[in-house]
């Protein structure tokens, strides 16, 4: 039923500047600073788009984060297949509020736990679902296309300009890389990719034939006995592996390109795991048969515990590959000159009777900034205010530095590096095949495209979503979160539309850039 509503009445909120200047502007001189954060400076192209030019960044700093123009670090953004924030039990906390470890001390992660603790952790992030919906926004700041049946990147989009992560970085003139163990081919990630940015992509065919060529796996342990793929791709162990490979090989080439008095062209690189997609049940014959923890009291008198069995392994498998990953790159001296950002992809919900119906597990995943040697005072900090994929572009952009001139962009993320006061600013987490959310703070209102039904619940002492505290609060507040539910849904058809019209880099969808 949602579904049905939601592709019904798509059209009946296409956004147009007139839309816009009725809802509700809370003292605000223009409707883009509705989603514009003020610690960005910029130059808006036109009043009717969020296209505009990002001239740097101001305010107080939640943390620093060391870089030189002379010696800009390489970039590193890990996504991990189905990576919830459940799953940590660093980021959930000992006090464990909505009871999520059941009792237990028990960590589903403590490689991401160990490394997040020395880097930045971002323990109240929310994603969109599906993965594909992440490449909108990690890499390119937007909320992503709302439909139940295709994404922002279905079809490759190959006539579409876009600006984000990839474009930020070739202007700072690093080369660019995108790797997974999965193929490409699925929603035409292999024409959307090279199209948007990315100079090189490398994905399961190429890793399976490095697999064969650098590490001596036979042909036919891919899909026989020693199950080293499977349908969804290659898997992490040897993903990752391959991976740490290729930086090693370029950390050499810039270091020789340094010694001879060359520019060092440093490296952007985007990783996708897939090990851990869905049902769970995939995984090679070396870690079927090894002995692993008992996670039994986390799925214990669950009716899927079957499923939630197989969640809870593999996710401990891509993990344990993550921190060898990581170990590694520690070792070579990789870490020393790389600025590392780990997330979820999206969360899971293998618990669930009903596809997506644990929403907060769904869209909720782990976050971390990981920057070795860089952060002084601020290696271990928290960020408990509401983080969202589309924050990483800026994030990044404040870090490593501006090109000459700015950046030209239309997303909607703020630099984390920037000090705020918690719960004054919201962030968008949609999921079209269930509903569309707001989150602020520790409170998320739930809601959808047509109808006035909403539900307000705790995120952290309400996990299941269980008691509706909108009905409790004053009139004024109601009408606050009514207002940022205009808010929303306006701006989730503003990126639908100029997605349509392949307008996304234009003042209007009809006079062109």
């Amino acid at each position: 039923m949602n579904a049905t509503l939601n592709e019904l009445f798509g059209h009946a909120f296409q956004p147009t500047a007139s839309d816009a200047t009725g809802i509700s502007m809370n003292g605000v001189k223009h409707w883009s600073d509705m989603y514009i954060h003020p610690t960005e400076k910029y130059e808006l192209f036109g009043d009717d788009s969020l296209y505009r030019r990002t001239t740097g960044f101001q305010g107080d700093l939640a943390f620093d984060v060391g870089v030189t123009e002379e010696n800009s670090p390489n970039v590193l953004v890990i996504a991990i297949e189905s990576f919830r924030y459940q799953d940590s039990r660093y980021l959930v906390g000992e006090k464990d509020p909505s009871n999520l470890f059941k009792g237990t001390n028990l960590t589903i992660t403590p490689n991401f736990d160990r490394w997040a603790k020395r880097g930045v952790a971002l323990r109240n992030m929310w994603s969109s679902t599906p993965t594909s919906r992440s490449l909108e926004s990690l890499l390119f700041a937007q909320v992503p296309y709302d439909s139940t049946v295709k994404t922002g990147i279905t079809g490759g989009r190959n006539g579409t300009e876009m600006f984000g992560l990839p474009q930020l970085f070739k202007a700072k003139q690093y080369e660019t890389l995108f790797t997974t163990g999965s193929p490409t081919r699925f929603e035409n990630w292999n024409v959307f990719l090279p199209t948007h940015g990315f100079e090189t992509v490398v994905e399961s065919k190429e890793m399976m034939a490095l697999g064969e060529s650098k590490l001596g796996i036979a042909h036919d342990d891919w899909f026989g006995k020693e199950h080293r793929a499977f349908k969804w791709g290659v898997h992490d162990d040897i993903n990752l592996q391959l991976l740490g490979n290729m930086l090693i090989d370029k950390m050499r080439q810039q270091r020789e390109r340094s010694s001879q008095g060359e520019p060092k062209r440093p490296l952007f690189t985007t990783h996708y795991t897939i090990s851990s997609h869905a049902p769970f049940k995939a995984r090679p014959t070396w870690y079927a048969n090894a002995d692993k923890p008992d996670f039994s009291a986390l799925y214990h008198g669950e009716k899927k515990f079957a499923m939630t069995k197989n969640y809870l392994e593999m996710r401990y498998f891509t993990d344990m590959q993550l921190g060898k990953f990581m170990d590694r790159m520690e070792k070579e001296g990789i870490l020393n000159d790389t600025i590392v950002i780990i997330v979820g992809d999206h969360g899971q919900a293998p618990e669930a009777d009903v596809t997506n119906t644990h929403e907060e597990s769904v869209t909720r995943v782990a976050g971390a900034i990981i920057a070795e040697g860089r952060l002084g005072d601020a290696s271990g900090l928290v960020i408990e205010d509401a983080v969202e994929h589309y924050d990483i572009l800026n994030t990044l952009a404040d870090i490593t530095g501006l090109p000459e001139g700015g950046f030209v962009q239309t997303g909607v993320g703020r630099s984390l590096k920037r000090k705020v006061r918690f719960g004054e600013r919201v962030v968008y987490s949609n999921d079209p095949s269930r509903k569309m959310a707001i989150v602020r703070g520790h409170q998320r209102l739930r809601y959808d495209q047509v109808t006035a039904s909403v539900m307000l619940h705790d995120t952290e002492t309400d996990h299941a979503m269980k008691i509706d505290l909108f009905p409790n609060i004053t009139a004024e507040e109601q009408a606050e979160w009514e207002n940022w539910r205009e808010y929303g849904r306006w701006v989730t058809a503003y990126f639908k539309e100029r997605l349509d019209g392949n307008c996304l880099m234009a003042v209007n969808c009809t006079s062109g850039n």
